[in-house]
């Protein structure tokens, strides 16, 4: 899951299989066929989604790293005395 794969473990057919399965794709067919949007329109929302998404990655570049104790913040939850002698 990452571009670096070689694939080796599915064949092309399955690859191209499930390419056609896309819901990406399979939606936006959908949408054009019924005429719910233009191809121009969808080509503006995914325009804005990737701005946006470059975004985060740049708020998530700059932003400083965590402390270390941040990793178990909000996991668990203080249990209360009568359960813990249980």
């Amino acid at each position: 899951h990452f571009e670096g794969d070689p694939t080796i473990y599915r064949s092309k057919e399955e690859v191209e299989e499930w390419l056609a399965k896309d819901p990406i794709l399979r939606l936006s067919k959908h949408i054009l066929d019924n005429d719910v949007a233009t191809e121009k329109e969808l080509k503006d929302i995914e325009a804005r989604i990737v701005e946006e998404v470059e975004e985060a990655v740049r708020f998530a570049e700059e932003s400083p790293y965590p402390k270390e104790e941040a990793a178990v913040e909000d996991v668990y939850t203080d249990i209360v005395e009568e359960v813990r002698v249980r």
